[in-house]
């Protein structure tokens, strides 16, 4: 073939070259991590869950990995660059290896705002656990509820705690300060009365974090004061031991290390609103 033959197709191969790489460079972030790198269970690159929510949510994570061996990452992309969600939930889960090598019991709650999308993506290791139906109804039950709403930091709380519970509750332990979800496998569009009570108790914990104040971008707590004292009432002491006076949740030392070269199964729940 002629060398003047050849060009046209060197600069498509170029092309579509660099296209690819674009497209893996734009959701090439690095493993979440806090103060001094330490790894961290939150991934906020879109800046939008505050400092108080992202401590409930280490915490969480952290007591859950400790008791359990799973480990839930949550984490905002400002965008996802063309790029699919259940694509960039797979690309981040495997790059970060969330969960222990073999075992494979990670999940990833990963959030896209600009494009107005979200994914729950389980490990191998927790399929059986999390399977689709269990995390479509986390999604519709605990997370879209506030997205619908600008409400982005409070719904990706809500689903963390949801998915928590339902691993901590299959493992046989208990988490400090978070309650014992119930989510059925099979979700339907009606509520029960004690699945009402649940959802409720979810959004209570939820207030108690975010405060009273309203506002954009998962900044604010809203919702008024009367559910979380009607609730206070209602659940006596149970939850006193989780919260301190700030609204946070009870510490458990050793930090966040949910990081092991875990793998996605491929499954979970994907939504929009």
């Amino acid at each position: 073939m002629r060398p003047r033959r050849l060009f046209p197709l060197i600069i498509a191969l170029a092309a579509l070259l660099a296209l690819a790489t674009s497209a893996l460079a734009a959701l090439d972030y690095p493993r979440p991590s806090g103060p001094g790198g330490q790894p961290s269970a939150v991934g906020d690159f879109a800046n939008m869950i505050p400092a108080q929510a992202k401590q409930a949510m280490e915490a969480i994570a952290t007591e859950l990995y400790q008791k359990t061996g799973a480990a839930v990452v949550v984490a905002t992309v400002p965008s996802l660059d063309g790029e699919s969600i259940e694509q960039a939930a797979v690309q981040l889960f495997e790059k970060w290896g969330i969960g222990k090598k073999g075992e494979d019991k990670g999940v990833l709650i990963l959030l896209a705002p600009k494009e107005r999308k979200m994914r729950i993506e389980v490990g191998y290791g927790l399929e059986g656990v999390l399977t689709d139906a269990t995390s479509g109804a986390v999604r519709d039950q605990y997370m879209l509820p506030y997205f619908k709403k600008g409400k982005f930091a409070q719904g990706m709380l809500a689903g963390e705690v949801a998915v928590a519970s339902v691993i901590a509750q299959d493992a046989g332990v208990k988490l400090t300060g978070v309650p014992e979800v119930k989510v059925k496998r099979g979700f339907s569009r009606g509520f029960s009365l004690g699945g009402l009570f649940v959802v409720l108790i979810i959004f209570w914990l939820v207030l108690r974090i975010f405060g009273r104040r309203g506002g954009r971008g998962g900044r604010g707590g809203g919702g008024g004061v009367l559910p979380a004292l009607l609730l206070g009432s209602m659940m006596g002491s149970s939850m006193g031991g989780g919260f301190s006076r700030g609204g946070g949740f009870g510490g458990f030392g050793g930090g966040f290390g949910g990081f092991g070269g875990g793998m996605s199964g491929g499954g979970g729940a994907s939504g929009s609103w």
